[in-house]
Parts: C-alpha cells; structure tokens; sequence
C-alpha cells in the first residue's frame, strides 16, 4: 500500500499547501528482489530447454524428465 506523506513543520500547521505532499521514494532493490528475480528468470531458462528438447527429440523420448 502506498501512501503519501507530507512533513509539516512545528507552527506552520496554520500554512498548509494541501497540494504539497511528498513524492514517493523510488522502491529500493533488495537481496529478496534480486534473488526471486534470478529464481524467475532460472525458471524460465529450464522451460525454454524442456521445450527445446521436447521439439527436438519427442514427447515420447523425454518420459519423465518432461515433468520437472
């Protein structure tokens, strides 16, 4: 959820812009972000090579290695 906040200063309660709200900060790349992007993109690697191997040598040829 994201929400702004606006910093106001002690005694300039009685000047508020209504208009003036902080920006969001830009999301900070995390070690949690960059390891479920890897785990996404070795995902996708190992489909992309079942479906090679699939085209290449057959359905039937692959058995249970198809399955994951």
């Amino acid at each position: 959820m994201k929400t702004l906040i606006r910093v106001v200063k002690r005694g300039s309660e009685n000047k508020r812009d209504d208009n003036a709200a902080a920006v969001p900060a830009q999301p900070r790349v995390t070690t949690e972000m960059i390891v479920k992007s890897w785990i996404i993109e070795s995902r996708e690697q190992q489909r992309a090579t079942m479906s090679q191997l699939q085209s290449s040598l057959g359905w039937e040829k692959l058995g249970g290695f198809a399955r994951g």
